[in-house]
């Protein structure tokens, strides 16, 4: 299989994958709060924010930008895939936002006008993204004085987590994220610039049987892309792993990290 096709044949599977748990999605992923007000200190200069939220899944942190900035933006809620745009908009109208729009739309040609974004933000999704295009449009569609951010985990941050240590072949299954000089390779190319940085780190609780769980219901989309045997086997040795390596199997604890790049043109 050529370099194309697989990664056509990862594409539909994400696709198929976020479409299944799109109802069950908030269960599944943690939502950390301290990159969203980052965000809003570093934006504390702008008022009346025209901004988007690409790959903005079911409205997890669209919901948060919306709660921080309150009547002080208006989101652009930007997604390739319509089940999850329907949890969305239920969501945030649930939650009495209405200063947004859900638009259906492909992070390599946005459904937005040149110079008209104050702000654009993705969160954990661009690896699923054609980074060169996708920056290509940022650059097109913000102001001369817009910011972007990129929020993310990068290769080394994934393989040091609970699932990249214990849970085999998942790091090297896992080869969509990039490491940061891909990254600002990636930015300069698009004739951009890294701005500001900031690494999060979140401190993790679980029990093991949540674990499991969550990986059995594909709590990252890496999951989807093992075969069933090969998950089977998988989560059967991470249990075991986890056995071993950890004393308290109701209190396991490990550290999640992310970065938070700030582009500008």
């Amino acid at each position: 299989m050529t370099m194309k096709n697989e990664a056509m044949v990862a594409e539909n599977i994400a696709s198929s994958h976020f479409s299944k748990i799109a109802s069950k999605y908030k269960d599944l992923r943690m939502t950390d709060f301290d990159h969203i007000q980052h965000i809003k200190n570093r934006l504390s200069e702008k008022s009346g924010i025209n901004m988007a939220d690409v790959g903005c899944g079911d409205g997890r942190y669209s919901l948060e930008l919306l709660k921080c900035l309150q009547d002080d933006c208006y989101l652009h809620c930007i997604d390739y895939n319509e089940n999850m745009l329907k949890h969305l908009k239920s969501y945030l109208i649930g939650n009495d936002m209405l200063n947004f729009c859900a638009r259906p739309g492909n992070a390599n040609k946005l459904p937005l006008e040149n110079d008209s974004m104050d702000c654009i933000v993705t969160f954990n999704a661009i690896h699923h993204f054609d980074i060169q295009r996708f920056l290509a449009e940022v650059c097109g569609c913000l102001k001369d004085d817009g910011n972007a951010f990129i929020y993310t985990r990068l290769l080394d941050q994934n393989s040091r987590n609970i699932w990249g240590q214990y849970f085999p072949l998942f790091k090297e299954t896992e080869d969509r994220l990039f490491e940061f000089d891909e990254l600002q390779y990636a930015v300069k190319k698009a004739d951009m610039k890294i701005v500001n940085t900031r690494v999060f780190g979140h401190d993790r609780t679980s029990d093991l049987s949540s674990l499991v769980k969550k990986a059995k219901n594909n709590h990252y989309s890496t999951f989807a892309l093992y075969d069933k045997d090969e998950f089977k086997k998988s989560s059967e040795t991470f249990e075991q792993n986890i056995k071993d390596n950890f004393d308290d199997l109701e209190n396991i604890q490990w550290q999640d990290e992310n970065i938070l790049l700030e582009i500008g043109k």
